[in-house]
Protein backbone atom coordinates (compact mmCIF):
# COMPACT_ATOMS: atom_id res chain seq x y z
CA UNK A 1 0.00 0.00 0.00
CA UNK A 2 2.60 2.26 0.59
CA UNK A 3 4.30 1.87 -2.79
CA UNK A 4 1.18 2.78 -4.44
CA UNK A 5 0.11 5.62 -2.42
CA UNK A 6 3.96 6.84 -2.87
CA UNK A 7 4.16 6.28 -6.44
CA UNK A 8 0.63 7.10 -7.33
CA UNK A 9 0.06 3.56 -8.44
CA UNK A 10 -2.41 0.73 -8.13
CA UNK A 11 -1.77 -2.15 -5.68
CA UNK A 12 -2.05 -4.44 -8.81
CA UNK A 13 0.82 -2.51 -10.65
CA UNK A 14 2.83 -2.87 -7.88
CA UNK A 15 2.38 -6.78 -7.49
CA UNK A 16 3.02 -6.84 -11.33
CA UNK A 17 6.15 -5.46 -11.24
CA UNK A 18 7.43 -7.05 -8.25
CA UNK A 19 6.61 -10.18 -10.21
CA UNK A 20 8.47 -9.29 -13.34
CA UNK A 21 11.86 -7.96 -10.85
CA UNK A 22 11.58 -11.68 -9.70
CA UNK A 23 11.64 -13.19 -12.83
CA UNK A 24 14.24 -11.21 -14.12
CA UNK A 25 16.36 -12.49 -11.25
CA UNK A 26 16.00 -9.91 -8.62
CA UNK A 27 16.48 -11.14 -4.75
CA UNK A 28 13.05 -9.97 -3.60
CA UNK A 29 11.59 -11.35 -0.20
CA UNK A 30 8.44 -11.10 1.13
CA UNK A 31 4.35 -11.30 0.29
CA UNK A 32 1.26 -9.29 -1.04
CA UNK A 33 0.04 -7.62 2.51
CA UNK A 34 3.24 -7.90 4.13
CA UNK A 35 5.93 -6.29 2.57
CA UNK A 36 8.70 -6.80 0.32
CA UNK A 37 12.50 -6.53 0.74
CA UNK A 38 15.86 -6.75 -1.44
CA UNK A 39 18.34 -9.33 -0.13
CA UNK A 40 21.51 -7.02 1.47
CA UNK A 41 24.19 -6.41 -0.43
CA UNK A 42 22.51 -6.94 -3.32
CA UNK A 43 23.47 -4.64 -6.49
CA UNK A 44 22.34 -4.01 -9.85
CA UNK A 45 24.84 -5.51 -12.65
CA UNK A 46 26.54 -3.24 -14.47
CA UNK A 47 25.76 -1.71 -17.82
CA UNK A 48 26.78 -3.38 -20.74
CA UNK A 49 26.72 -2.92 -24.11
CA UNK A 50 27.76 -5.02 -27.43
CA UNK A 51 30.04 -3.93 -29.77
CA UNK A 52 27.31 -3.00 -32.26
CA UNK A 53 25.60 -0.64 -29.75
CA UNK A 54 28.74 1.22 -28.15
CA UNK A 55 29.32 1.95 -32.09
CA UNK A 56 25.80 3.26 -32.65
CA UNK A 57 26.14 5.97 -29.54
CA UNK A 58 29.64 6.69 -31.29
CA UNK A 59 27.73 7.71 -34.33
CA UNK A 60 25.24 9.47 -32.81
CA UNK A 61 28.04 11.42 -30.86
CA UNK A 62 29.69 12.12 -34.11
CA UNK A 63 26.71 13.49 -35.38
CA UNK A 64 25.40 15.58 -32.59
CA UNK A 65 29.07 17.18 -32.88
CA UNK A 66 27.98 18.75 -36.07
CA UNK A 67 24.17 19.65 -35.47
CA UNK A 68 24.22 21.01 -32.05
CA UNK A 69 25.51 23.63 -29.75
CA UNK A 70 28.55 23.41 -27.19
CA UNK A 71 26.65 22.82 -24.39
CA UNK A 72 24.48 19.95 -25.42
CA UNK A 73 27.90 18.77 -27.33
CA UNK A 74 29.72 18.62 -23.68
CA UNK A 75 26.33 16.81 -21.88
CA UNK A 76 26.94 14.30 -24.53
CA UNK A 77 30.26 13.67 -24.66
CA UNK A 78 30.51 13.21 -20.57
CA UNK A 79 27.92 10.54 -21.08
CA UNK A 80 29.89 9.28 -23.89
CA UNK A 81 33.07 9.18 -21.11
CA UNK A 82 31.09 7.55 -18.27
CA UNK A 83 29.47 4.74 -21.07
CA UNK A 84 32.89 4.43 -22.06
CA UNK A 85 34.32 3.51 -18.54
CA UNK A 86 31.81 0.30 -18.25
CA UNK A 87 33.25 -1.24 -21.59
CA UNK A 88 35.10 -4.19 -21.60
CA UNK A 89 38.91 -3.76 -22.92
CA UNK A 90 38.23 -5.22 -26.06
CA UNK A 91 35.07 -3.42 -26.58
CA UNK A 92 37.18 0.02 -25.56
CA UNK A 93 39.62 -0.41 -28.18
CA UNK A 94 37.47 -1.16 -30.68
CA UNK A 95 35.21 1.93 -29.91
CA UNK A 96 38.96 3.66 -30.26
CA UNK A 97 39.63 2.54 -33.73
CA UNK A 98 36.21 3.51 -34.64
CA UNK A 99 36.69 6.77 -33.06
CA UNK A 100 39.55 7.77 -36.02
CA UNK A 101 37.24 5.68 -38.79
CA UNK A 102 33.90 7.61 -38.34
CA UNK A 103 33.44 11.06 -39.76
CA UNK A 104 30.26 13.13 -40.17
CA UNK A 105 30.98 15.92 -43.41
CA UNK A 106 28.20 18.62 -43.05
CA UNK A 107 29.77 21.77 -44.31
CA UNK A 108 26.63 24.09 -44.39
CA UNK A 109 25.34 22.48 -40.87
CA UNK A 110 24.45 26.10 -39.13
CA UNK A 111 27.54 27.30 -36.56
CA UNK A 112 25.11 29.80 -34.23
CA UNK A 113 23.41 27.41 -32.27
CA UNK A 114 24.12 28.67 -28.99
CA UNK A 115 20.07 28.62 -27.17
CA UNK A 116 19.21 25.01 -28.11
CA UNK A 117 19.40 23.65 -24.05
CA UNK A 118 18.35 26.34 -22.96
CA UNK A 119 15.27 25.93 -25.28
CA UNK A 120 15.18 21.99 -24.06
CA UNK A 121 15.25 23.35 -20.41
CA UNK A 122 12.00 25.45 -21.42
CA UNK A 123 10.18 22.57 -23.17
CA UNK A 124 10.87 20.50 -20.27
CA UNK A 125 9.98 22.90 -17.41
CA UNK A 126 6.64 25.24 -19.57
CA UNK A 127 8.48 27.82 -19.37
CA UNK A 128 7.99 30.92 -21.07
CA UNK A 129 10.37 32.35 -23.67
CA UNK A 130 11.14 35.91 -24.18
CA UNK A 131 13.35 36.65 -27.44
CA UNK A 132 14.67 39.00 -29.72
CA UNK A 133 14.00 37.95 -33.26
CA UNK A 134 15.26 39.03 -37.35
CA UNK A 135 13.69 38.51 -39.80
CA UNK A 136 14.84 37.01 -43.51
CA UNK A 137 14.21 40.85 -44.38
CA UNK A 138 16.65 42.32 -41.41
CA UNK A 139 13.66 43.90 -39.24
CA UNK A 140 13.54 43.09 -35.41
CA UNK A 141 10.96 41.95 -32.75
CA UNK A 142 10.66 41.40 -29.60
CA UNK A 143 8.52 37.77 -28.57
CA UNK A 144 7.07 36.37 -25.53
CA UNK A 145 6.38 32.27 -26.57
CA UNK A 146 5.19 29.25 -25.22
CA UNK A 147 7.61 26.81 -26.94
CA UNK A 148 5.52 23.76 -27.88
CA UNK A 149 8.85 22.01 -29.59
CA UNK A 150 12.14 22.38 -31.82
CA UNK A 151 13.12 20.30 -34.41
CA UNK A 152 16.20 19.89 -37.47
CA UNK A 153 15.96 20.37 -40.91
CA UNK A 154 18.08 21.13 -43.94
CA UNK A 155 20.80 22.33 -41.62
CA UNK A 156 18.91 24.29 -39.33
CA UNK A 157 17.07 23.80 -35.96
CA UNK A 158 13.52 25.52 -35.49
CA UNK A 159 11.29 26.16 -32.89
CA UNK A 160 7.41 25.94 -32.39
CA UNK A 161 6.29 27.76 -30.38
CA UNK A 162 2.19 30.24 -29.20
CA UNK A 163 3.46 33.50 -29.66
CA UNK A 164 1.84 36.05 -27.64
CA UNK A 165 2.33 39.09 -29.44
CA UNK A 166 0.66 37.45 -32.86
CA UNK A 167 -1.51 34.84 -30.76
CA UNK A 168 -1.21 31.75 -32.82
CA UNK A 169 1.41 29.67 -33.63
CA UNK A 170 4.42 30.23 -35.25
CA UNK A 171 7.94 28.85 -36.42
CA UNK A 172 11.37 30.96 -35.68
CA UNK A 173 14.91 29.83 -37.16
CA UNK A 174 17.29 29.49 -34.02
CA UNK A 175 19.95 31.34 -35.95
CA UNK A 176 17.64 34.37 -36.45
CA UNK A 177 16.98 34.37 -32.54
CA UNK A 178 19.48 37.16 -31.47
CA UNK A 179 18.51 36.85 -27.38
CA UNK A 180 16.79 34.37 -25.52
CA UNK A 181 15.70 34.62 -21.99
CA UNK A 182 14.11 31.85 -20.00
CA UNK A 183 11.58 33.57 -17.89
CA UNK A 184 10.96 31.96 -14.43
CA UNK A 185 7.17 32.22 -15.35
CA UNK A 186 5.93 28.99 -16.15
CA UNK A 187 2.47 28.74 -18.68
CA UNK A 188 -0.45 25.57 -18.12
CA UNK A 189 -2.33 26.30 -21.33
CA UNK A 190 -2.04 22.66 -23.61
CA UNK A 191 -0.83 23.51 -26.57
CA UNK A 192 -1.01 21.10 -29.69
CA UNK A 193 1.55 18.37 -30.26
CA UNK A 194 4.74 18.82 -32.37
CA UNK A 195 3.87 16.63 -35.02
CA UNK A 196 0.54 17.62 -34.88
CA UNK A 197 1.73 21.41 -36.18
CA UNK A 198 4.32 19.67 -38.25
CA UNK A 199 1.47 17.76 -39.74
CA UNK A 200 -0.85 20.50 -39.97
CA UNK A 201 1.95 22.62 -42.29
CA UNK A 202 2.57 19.87 -44.12
CA UNK A 203 -1.22 19.53 -45.21
CA UNK A 204 -1.64 23.06 -45.50
CA UNK A 205 1.38 23.10 -47.90
CA UNK A 206 -0.52 20.82 -50.10
CA UNK A 207 -3.17 22.03 -49.99
CA UNK A 208 -1.55 25.26 -51.60
CA UNK A 209 0.12 23.84 -54.39
CA UNK A 210 -1.08 21.61 -57.51
CA UNK A 211 1.14 18.24 -57.37
CA UNK A 212 2.08 16.21 -60.48
CA UNK A 213 2.49 13.25 -61.21
CA UNK A 214 5.19 12.69 -63.13
CA UNK A 215 6.74 9.44 -65.10
CA UNK A 216 10.56 9.51 -66.38
CA UNK A 217 12.18 5.92 -67.80
CA UNK A 218 16.38 6.93 -67.27
CA UNK A 219 18.71 5.03 -69.45
CA UNK A 220 20.72 2.72 -67.43
CA UNK A 221 23.88 4.45 -68.54
CA UNK A 222 22.69 7.63 -65.70
CA UNK A 223 20.72 6.27 -63.53
CA UNK A 224 23.04 6.07 -60.99
CA UNK A 225 22.79 9.94 -61.14
CA UNK A 226 18.90 9.92 -60.76
CA UNK A 227 19.53 7.68 -58.18
CA UNK A 228 20.95 9.89 -55.78
CA UNK A 229 19.15 13.06 -56.14
CA UNK A 230 15.73 11.53 -56.71
CA UNK A 231 14.22 11.87 -52.93
CA UNK A 232 14.57 15.57 -53.35
CA UNK A 233 11.96 15.85 -56.22
CA UNK A 234 9.11 13.36 -54.72
CA UNK A 235 10.17 10.18 -55.37
CA UNK A 236 7.12 7.71 -55.37
CA UNK A 237 8.22 4.31 -56.96
CA UNK A 238 10.55 2.54 -59.84
CA UNK A 239 10.05 -0.48 -61.69
CA UNK A 240 13.19 -2.10 -63.98
CA UNK A 241 12.85 -1.82 -67.69
CA UNK A 242 14.50 -3.15 -70.51
CA UNK A 243 15.51 -0.19 -71.88
CA UNK A 244 15.64 1.65 -68.12
CA UNK A 245 14.37 2.43 -65.20
CA UNK A 246 11.06 3.92 -64.77
CA UNK A 247 10.77 6.34 -62.42
CA UNK A 248 7.26 8.11 -60.48
CA UNK A 249 7.62 11.00 -59.03
CA UNK A 250 4.94 13.62 -57.22
CA UNK A 251 6.46 17.05 -57.75
CA UNK A 252 4.41 20.70 -57.28
CA UNK A 253 6.92 22.56 -59.31
CA UNK A 254 7.35 21.52 -62.95
CA UNK A 255 9.84 24.49 -63.05
CA UNK A 256 12.85 22.94 -60.88
CA UNK A 257 11.91 19.34 -61.92
CA UNK A 258 12.61 20.15 -65.63
CA UNK A 259 15.62 22.26 -64.34
CA UNK A 260 16.75 18.86 -62.50
CA UNK A 261 15.70 16.75 -65.80
CA UNK A 262 17.75 18.93 -68.28
CA UNK A 263 21.02 17.44 -67.22
CA UNK A 264 20.59 14.18 -68.21
CA UNK A 265 19.36 15.33 -72.00
CA UNK A 266 18.61 12.28 -74.44
CA UNK A 267 19.30 9.40 -71.61
CA UNK A 268 15.70 10.57 -69.59
CA UNK A 269 12.14 10.04 -71.37
CA UNK A 270 9.24 11.85 -69.94
CA UNK A 271 6.57 9.96 -69.75
CA UNK A 272 4.19 12.18 -68.43
CA UNK A 273 2.74 14.56 -67.73
CA UNK A 274 2.99 17.23 -71.08
CA UNK A 275 3.79 20.20 -68.97
CA UNK A 276 6.91 19.06 -68.12
CA UNK A 277 7.64 17.94 -71.57
CA UNK A 278 6.67 21.08 -73.10
CA UNK A 279 8.62 22.58 -70.28
CA UNK A 280 11.63 21.03 -71.36
CA UNK A 281 11.48 22.08 -75.11
CA UNK A 282 11.37 25.72 -74.12
CA UNK A 283 14.20 25.78 -71.98
CA UNK A 284 16.70 23.04 -74.45
CA UNK A 285 15.42 25.85 -77.04
CA UNK A 286 16.71 29.05 -74.69
CA UNK A 287 19.97 27.02 -73.83
CA UNK A 288 20.37 26.57 -78.07
CA UNK A 289 19.60 30.39 -78.22
CA UNK A 290 22.12 31.40 -75.25
CA UNK A 291 24.88 29.81 -76.68
CA UNK A 292 24.55 31.18 -80.69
Amino acid sequence: MTIAERFGVSLRTVYRDVRTLKNAGVPIIGDPGIGYSITDGYRLPPLMFNEGEAAALLTAEKFIGKVTDKKTQAYYSNAMIKIKAILRRSEKKALEVLDNSIAISNKKASENKTYLQDLFSSLAAKQLLKIHYKKADGTSSERTLEPIGCYYQGSNWYLVAFCQLKTGYRTFKVNRITQLKVLEQNFATQHISLQAYIDQQDQSWKKEHQFYAIEIVFNNSLVQFAESRKYYFGFMEQTIEKDGVHMKFLNASIEVFARWLLQFGDQATVLAPLELKNRLKVLATQLYEHYQ
